[in-house]
């Protein structure tokens, strides 16, 4: 095999790590008759020859070599060299030509002129499509798990969509295997929703319709071989796999939604009762070890379905609920139905498809929250453990289960090992390789300011090795907290200074002793001496007026150089002295400094207010300068708000940014609020945001742990606003 492999020069080719000089030992692995060598190989690839989906010069130089790895007779393994194909093909990629786009501008702004990075993706999207014939082939070849792989490879073969929607449909009725007939549904439901959406040239109507049409007669579980095949091909009586119909209305959800059943729900529910299948076959470990990210990933996924008959039944279930996008009642009904089952599989499933919807979508939770919190307390130690992640995140959202988080949180073990799979989550977590966290329910009951997360933090804080994230958790609380001072207090003096996250760490407890307030001040005799970081002096302006202690030491680092270091003394000075004469021209100097400098001091102008009107001129100045994000814009425009109350030259300002960049709508809401009446031409816009149904930062290729509680800020702050610009009596 892999005949003049060794004549390439891999050494002038580079990967994601340097020279590719190890390809050809990672194309060797991958045939290897060790499994444990094969997965090493395949991570290698995912690792560095296909980094987080990155194409280079030595990816390309694969691909012949992974057609031959993945077409030879009898060989293990081949399926994940056939979805390594697809990915390098980019499969999953919707719209080719904006990844193409996104690409050049990448390689654009990082100055990559040694290769096109674009052309590299186009080379290879051709390059793994002309494998068509070859895949093809292997839609009937004896190992199952090649047949699961090669609907999704076939995907990369745009210009063939018409007759790959075709073969698909066909390859159904004669498919034994019920993962198999899964991927074929789910490859026709990506080519109808690609095509609908206009991205597929090569699908003409007539053919997106009868694709369509087949969706909706499988999940109606046609009996006719023409249109899904029978149950025989894949071993049941008289209806089609309930799960392959699942995945047939997944599809039709995902593409066309129009063609819904009006009992979607009810229809959905009565398919997973089919489903679930309490004596079905328990799935058996792989029985091997590798130190691979791979095998890493392998084992914990072999350890989430451990003693589960139904896996297959989780993906479904998130793909389904992902599917019906905005129709969030829907979801909400069908998800609320799962979580009062007693089947605990079913809850399991709906628990993390619930963390997926109220992640990304606005909704009325009340109820799901509830179902979720309800699972802290179930005898199935994997169910409180997936309850816990879900509830850590949501905020304000959880206050109808505060209780439900206190009774979890006083009957949990103080410390667990991060390896427990199962049981409520303790009060820390203990890691090997770093220093504890504080765990979710924990977490979460702080983030709700309840006092009864105070004896668990205050034993946090009594270890000799804390966890790294307790003064987060004390912040949430505040005030409320504040008898956990000393033990803050000791724990700043003993912190060693050779730790190797001791700056995460004093910033992380400095956080939690500003919180408190002016009685945070009692701890000034250990900030001061920190106090040549940003991250201890920036907080210490919470301290106000009590801080004054503080102030000899601040006054010297207005002349620091480093732009970090002398606005964290301006903003701190400010606040504790309310004196604007000393940080003024500290300000007026940052400016006139670059991008990032001038948006911090203008956002401390901001702060300052009138005061500050001397630096009117170049903040007017500010708003014609190039901002690629608007965070510029936006910190000139609120300054030139609170310091002129210049309404006019703000809000055309305002309304370009809450169309450009998202994550500045919480601050443009609060300046409309404060312009008041004058700002009511932004109502539309306020009320076009207020009725969306998506959550305003979520994205589908992307996530973010505060994306749920800094939208629902956004909304209590929209409603204020829609309030404070309704003119008098409207």
């Amino acid at each position: 095999m892999f005949a003049g492999l060794d004549e390439i020069d891999w050494a002038s080719m580079n990967h994601a790590y340097g020279p590719a000089v190890e390809v050809p030992e990672l194309l060797r692995g991958l045939v290897s008759d060790d499994p444990a060598v094969r997965e090493t190989a395949l991570d290698g690839m995912d690792g560095a020859v296909h980094h987080q989906g990155d194409v280079y010069e030595c990816t390309l130089a694969c691909v012949p070599y992974l057609f031959e790895a993945a077409t030879r007779p009898g060989g293990p393994d081949r399926g994940p060299i056939v979805k390594l194909l697809a990915s390098i093909g980019c499969a999953e990629v919707d719209d080719l030509d904006e990844l193409f786009r996104s690409v050049a501008a990448d390689a654009d702004r990082e100055g990559a002129d040694e290769e096109d990075w674009a052309d590299n993706y186009r080379r290879a999207q051709l390059a793994v499509a002309a494998g068509y014939p070859v895949f093809l082939e292997l839609l009937a070849d004896p190992d199952p798990e090649v047949r699961r792989a090669v609907p999704e490879a076939l995907l990369v073969c745009r210009a063939e969509a018409s007759a790959v929607l075709g073969t698909l449909r066909r390859r159904l009725p004669v498919e034994p295997d019920p993962e198999a007939r899964t991927a074929l549904v789910e490859a026709v439901g990506t080519l109808v929703r690609r095509a609908a959406a206009g991205q597929l040239t090569t699908v003409d109507e007539p053919e997106l319709r009868a694709a369509t049409e087949w969706l909706v007669d499988l999940v109606g579980g046609s009996p006719d071989p023409a249109v899904g095949g029978r149950a025989e091909a894949s071993g049941g009586g008289d209806h089609l796999d309930p799960v392959l119909r699942l995945t047939a209305l997944t599809a039709v959800s995902g593409g066309t939604p129009a063609m819904l059943p009006a009992d979607l729900v009810p229809r959905a529910l009565a398919l997973l009762d089919a489903a679930y299948q309490p004596d079905g076959p328990v799935p058996a470990p792989a029985g091997f070890h590798t130190d691979t990210l791979r095998g890493a990933v392998r084992e914990l996924r072999e350890a989430d379905v451990a003693g589960r008959h139904n896996p297959r039944l989780g993906p479904a279930v998130s793909d389904l609920s992902r599917a019906l996008g905005d129709r969030v009642p829907d979801r909400i009904q069908l998800l609320g139905a799962l979580l009062r089952s007693s089947d605990w599989e079913r809850r399991m499933d709906a628990i993390r498809a619930t963390g997926n919807l109220v992640d990304g979508w606005r909704g009325d939770y009340r109820d799901l929250v509830a179902g979720i919190g309800r699972q802290l307390s179930d005898p199935d130690p994997r169910l409180s453990r997936a309850a816990g992640r879900v509830l850590v995140h949501l905020g304000e959202l959880n206050r109808p289960v505060v209780d439900v988080l206190a009774e979890s949180v006083a009957g949990a073990a103080p410390e667990e090992s991060h390896r427990r799979n199962g049981g409520p989550p303790a009060w820390i977590t203990v890691w090997p390789s770093h220093a504890p966290t504080v765990g979710d329910t924990l977490n979460a009951l702080a983030r709700l300011g309840d006092p009864r997360a105070v004896p668990p933090l205050r034993w946090a804080l009594e270890r000799d090795d804390p966890p790294k994230d307790v003064g987060a958790a004390v912040s949430s609380l505040g005030p409320t907290a504040v008898a956990l001072l000393p033990l803050i207090r000791h724990q700043l003096r003993i912190l060693p200074e050779s730790a190797s996250d001791l700056a995460v760490r004093r910033q992380d407890l400095t956080r939690a002793v500003c919180s408190f307030g002016p009685a945070g001040a009692a701890a000034l005799p250990e900030l001061l001496p920190l106090a040549t970081h940003e991250y201890v002096i920036r907080p210490l302006g919470r301290l106000g007026p009590a801080a004054r202690d503080a102030v000899p030491v601040l006054r010297p680092l207005l002349d620091a150089p480093e732009r970090g270091l002398a606005l964290a003394a301006v903003s701190s000075l400010y606040r504790i002295t309310a004196d604007p004469a000393p940080v003024l021209p500290v300000l007026g100097r940052f400016l006139d400094g670059d991008r990032y400098a001038a948006t911090a001091a203008a956002g401390e102008i901001a702060e300052i207010g009138p005061a500050a009107a001397g630096q009117l001129p170049r903040l007017r100045a500010l708003l014609a300068e190039p901002d690629p994000h608007g965070w510029l814009h936006l910190r000139a425009a609120q300054a030139l708000w609170r310091v002129a109350g210049d309404a006019d030259a703000v809000l055309p300002v305002l309304a370009e940014l809450w169309d450009r960049n998202v994550s500045t709508r919480t601050t443009v809401a609060t300046i409309w609020a404060e312009i008041g009446p004058p700002a009511a031409a932004a109502l539309p816009l306020l009320r076009a945001e207020q009725a969306r149904p998506r959550r305003h930062t979520a994205r589908d290729n992307g996530w973010s742990s505060s994306q749920v509680t800094e939208d629902e800020e956004l909304l209590r702050l929209m409603a204020g606003t829609v309030d404070a610009l309704q003119p008098a009596g409207g």
